[in-house]
């Protein structure tokens, strides 16, 4: 039985535990009336309504837990897509360069293109390498070395 993060076992198995969890805080909310002489109406709605409040926590708990893991896919798929914007123009650049031909500046243009995608390395993903070092502009520099050659 897979019981991996994800899996639909974990699901039902954390599923079957709430359930029983709420039931055995019910059961323990209506022994715990009926020991001291509460009508048998009052253990009702009172047991009922401590056990939805405690119903409610889980699902709370449960639903806040899924929304931060969310929260942080979208995070992770956003650097993602900075990573592939940075990444691809820059091998747009070194691509045009070598098709150009091999002079200094297709050697300029494939080294501006190195730096950058070092610096989207760095920048983008942080905590992975060095520490963030901002390239002055690499796109304008980009452009205007494209604009002269």
């Amino acid at each position: 039985m897979d019981v991996g993060r994800d899996s639909k076992a974990r699901l039902i198995f954390i599923c079957f535990l709430i359930m029983l969890l709420v039931w055995l805080v019910g059961y323990g909310f209506d022994r715990l009336l009926a020991r001291d002489g509460v009508t048998r109406f009052d253990i009702l709605l009172t047991s009922n309504a401590l056990t939805g409040i405690v119903a409610g926590f889980l699902f709370y708990s449960l639903s806040n837990n899924e929304r931060l893991r969310r929260n942080a896919m979208r995070e992770r798929l956003t650097t993602i897509a900075d990573m592939n914007h940075h990444i691809r123009n820059a091998l747009q650049v070194i691509t045009y360069a070598t098709a150009t031909g091999k002079s200094a500046q297709s050697v300029e243009l494939i080294r501006s293109s190195v730096e950058r995608i070092e610096w989207a390395l760095r920048e983008v993903l942080p905590g992975h390498g060095d520490p963030p070092v901002s390239p002055a502009q690499p796109e304008h520099e980009e452009q205007e070395i494209m604009r002269t050659g």
